[in-house]
């Protein structure tokens, strides 16, 4: 479909309509359009005339068929090369405008005039200055009414926020420290203590207390701040608060209290976020602000290895890299850095719902899970490569591995309860945009990427 200059392929014999053809040419171009006409508009091809004809009037928008006298050349005695056009034209099922005239025909072409389809639009001229009159007046409404057609025709889209769940109740509790009991602890054992942050603090209690409690929760105004039950004795994080002051809220009546009570709410996710992430072997790389496939398993010289993530679906099972090797050139065996699979994060909260944005990316680390900031080339190369389908792909993929509830793709992993990764969110009112349109600004390397029309770039797919 055409959005700004349409391309209108004019069909009549031209010997004996010269004048007519030219009322046609001036028709089109005063409505905007580009006229494909053989003896103005239609260069020179290295195919025969009538393989570029047929080819021109496929590539055509509107088919605009002028019904002179003469039925024209027949090549190898078969239908007119008018006749041909027309029957083309038909096939694509574009719009076909006719004009007859009123001037002497020949068998054949009475014999054609009467095989034209009467339900598409038709009327008759006595000359050329009529004809011009009536083409542009009949291209001006087609064009119209194809352009509002496109415009209020919608696409479906996916986005990259998928709705969350989370419990309906937050705990919020006041801490109570012993903090030069902490600081004596950590003196003990020599440990880097300078300058601590209430967190900080709170984390030593737990060491000292010897319990190990996932990180999912949040210290603010001297208080904890976190969906475990602060009112459950044999949960950990009561050593180190006044058990007194524990209570319930609803989530909404929380983050709703202020903005700052969002802003600590947003935290509290992204702390559940990092902690089922963990499980799930994929760690928070503080530098770069995202999330990274990190290697699991080490080879017998203690370097790291290229992790694979395996799976079954439908009794077939497949295989995607997350995590890639690059060997030290000096050093054969020894791993230079990691390429690894990432993305970025955010938790947004619109129409009274909860989503969480996920954007693909990649990093490459250092053995030691550091970023490699050398590698910054390499990152902007990936970058250029990928097209539309491979990111969206990486996001399906991402999006998979976060969801364990339910038939999972990936049952090593069990479900962290207090966030659940909801499905993709789609729109289907979205104004459509044409392929042609993006697709012919790409290059030759590009546009061998884009071969995804038929899902030939698999969901899972190396």
């Amino acid at each position: 479909m055409f959005i700004t200059q349409p391309k209108i392929f004019i069909s009549s014999t031209i010997v004996d309509l010269p004048n007519e053809r030219k009322a046609a040419l001036k028709a089109v171009e005063k409505v905007g359009g580009f006229p494909v006409m053989s003896e103005f508009t239609i260069e020179a091809q290295s195919t025969d005339s009538l393989t570029t004809c047929l080819s021109k009037v496929r590539e055509s928008n509107i088919y605009v068929l002028i019904l002179g006298g003469r039925y024209g050349w027949q090549p190898e005695n078969k239908e007119s090369i008018t006749e041909m056009e027309y029957q083309t034209a038909l096939g694509c099922k574009m719009p076909i405008l006719v004009f007859n005239t009123t001037y002497p025909k020949e068998p054949l072409q009475k014999q054609f005039e009467g095989k034209v389809e009467s339900s598409y639009f038709r009327k008759t001229v006595q000359d050329a200055f009529e004809l011009q009159e009536e083409i542009e007046k009949s291209l001006k409404q087609e064009i119209e009414k194809k352009q509002q057609e496109f415009f209020h025709k919608t696409e479906l889209v996916y986005s990259n926020l998928v709705k969350i769940q989370f419990p309906s109740l937050i705990y919020v509790a006041d801490l109570d420290i012993d903090k030069k009991a902490v600081k004596e602890y950590n003196k003990e054992r020599s440990r880097s203590f300078f300058k601590p942050s209430l967190h900080d603090y709170a984390v030593s209690a737990l060491y000292m207390n010897d319990i190990s409690f996932p990180h999912d929760w949040v210290v603010w105004n001297n208080k904890i701040i976190t969906f475990h039950d602060l009112q459950d004795d044999s949960v950990g994080l009561t050593t180190i608060i006044d058990r007194g002051t524990a209570e319930a809220f609803s989530c909404d009546e929380f983050y709703e209290a202020s903005p700052e009570h969002l802003s600590q709410f947003k935290y509290l996710l992204k702390k559940c976020l990092e902690t089922k992430l963990y499980k799930l072997k994929i760690n928070w790389i503080k530098e770069e602000s995202l999330f990274a496939f990190i290697p699991t398993q080490k080879d017998t010289k203690d370097q790291w290895t290229a992790r694979a993530v395996s799976w079954s679906k439908t009794n077939k099972k497949a295989t995607r890299k997350v995590v890639d090797v690059k060997y030290d050139l000096k050093e054969p065996d020894k791993v230079f850095n990691l390429k690894s699979l990432s993305f970025r994060t955010r938790f947004e909260f619109i129409d009274n719902e909860w989503y969480l944005g996920i954007k693909p990316e990649w990093v490459f680390l250092w053995p030691s899970f550091k970023v490699c900031s050398m590698a910054f080339k390499n990152i902007q190369w990936l970058k250029k490569t990928e097209r539309n389908m491979h990111v969206f792909n990486h996001f399906n993929f991402i999006l998979k591995y976060l969801q364990p509830s339910g038939p999972s793709l990936f049952p090593e992993f069990g479900d962290y309860p207090f966030l659940t990764i909801g499905q993709i969110e789609k729109f289907d009112f979205a104004p459509i945009v044409e392929d042609d349109l993006w697709i012919n600004l790409e290059d030759s390397q590009g546009k061998k990427k884009l071969i995804d029309n038929n899902g030939n770039i698999g969901l899972f797919s190396l």
